[in-house]
């Protein structure tokens, strides 16, 4: 029997335990058993936007009920491809579910894809699955971290180096807000590693109950609280990288800036109640990273682009292990009450949650 969480696609809030029949494999598939997943904001994005964007497409359920993508890793427990033994560890793109079946293709000594008809349309990043064995960033200090940053900080990744081959549009100041987020704290990451060179001041915007934390990360030159941005922040040219999502904070945000506000880089949906007509947003436009992160790879070559990557990300964990502690969640009714909370926004900013089968 297959266990997933299943979500109500037009009302995220109601979730409900759905059972499916494994089927029997064909030749040339596979079936992981999916040892553990995060759980972050980001797949909250994923169910916000999973019409949109066709989160809801890469493991159908039906038309009332989706299972919301997550990153985590898999054990290949079934297989009739003689190029995948069972055994084998993968860390990749799984649903919120006991088992995957998918029919490799592409396959060699780092990985393969998921050949599988209906995610062929889909972006080709999202349908990777990663040797363990092969990754360099993997070992056992990083196991539980990755989950919870690597989706985010590949992002973040991609997010500066598009500031970068923009030069920053002549901004003086990149403003962040969601500064807590990890994906905020990601961003932040790499401005700080770069500013001797770039010389971008960096800007902090979060929620009072925030404001501690955010500055301890020692990313950021400023943090300033939602509700002290018209007096406290200086008003300069700016690029302003969006992780929240509210649209009434980013129309009063443009306000305050007026010409000084080079570009708003929409991205998360954090505070995803406040999704508005964002088309109206002046200087806005939504950053899809598996876009990004194409044409990084024929512009840079796929080798080149994923050291850099993988270079900046194991060091961002070891910098930020210090500050996520994680947390361990494993049956049905936990996992519900996680999940709500963070739909509602709740969750502690210091925390990374993992869930194990």
């Amino acid at each position: 029997m297959n266990q997933s969480f299943l979500v109500e696609k037009q009302n995220i809030y109601q979730v409900s335990k759905g059972n499916a029949t494994k089927i029997v494999l064909n030749d040339g598939e596979v079936r992981f058993k999916i040892q553990k997943y995060a759980l972050t904001s980001n797949n909250i994005t994923y169910a916000v936007s999973g019409f949109q964007l066709k989160y809801w497409e890469f493991f159908p359920v039906d038309d009332t009920n989706g299972i919301i993508p997550v990153w985590g890793y898999g054990e290949i427990v079934e297989s009739k491809n003689d190029a995948i033994k069972i055994g084998e560890r993968c860390y990749g793109y799984f649903p919120m579910s006991d088992f995957l079946t998918i029919s490799p293709i592409n396959i060699n000594s780092f990985g393969f894809s998921d050949g599988t008809e209906h995610r062929k349309e889909l972006a080709p990043i999202y349908n990777h699955y990663s040797r363990m064995a092969a990754d360099p960033t993997f070992n056992e200090e990083t196991e539980d971290y990755l989950p919870i940053i690597k989706p985010l900080f590949v992002t973040s990744f991609l997010i500066y180096h598009f500031l970068k081959s923009e030069n920053f549009l002549e901004a003086n100041q990149v403003i962040l807000t969601s500064a807590s987020s990890k994906t905020g704290m990601a961003l932040a990451f790499m401005l700080k590693q770069n500013q001797a060179t770039d010389g971008k001041k960096i800007i902090g915007l979060t929620s009072a109950r925030n404001v501690a934390f955010v500055k301890s990360t020692g990313y950021y030159d400023e943090v300033i609280a939602y509700e002290n941005t018209t007096s406290d922040l200086k008003n300069i040219p700016s690029f302003v990288v969006d992780f929240a999502g509210n649209f009434n904070s980013l129309i009063a945000l443009s306000d305050n800036l007026g010409d000084n506000l080079k570009h708003i880089t929409l991205v998360g949906l954090t505070d995803w109640k406040g999704v508005g007509a964002f088309n109206k947003i002046p200087k806005s436009k939504f950053f899809f990273a598996p876009s990004h992160i194409q044409r990084m790879y024929k512009a840079k070559g796929l080798e080149q682009t994923n050291n850099a990557l993988n270079k900046s990300l194991v060091s961002f964990i070891k910098d930020t292990k210090s500050l996520i502690e994680l947390e361990f969640v494993n049956d049905f009714d936990a996992l519900k009450q996680l999940y709500l909370e963070m739909v509602d926004g709740k969750v502690n900013p210091k925390k990374g949650y993992i869930i194990k089968k």
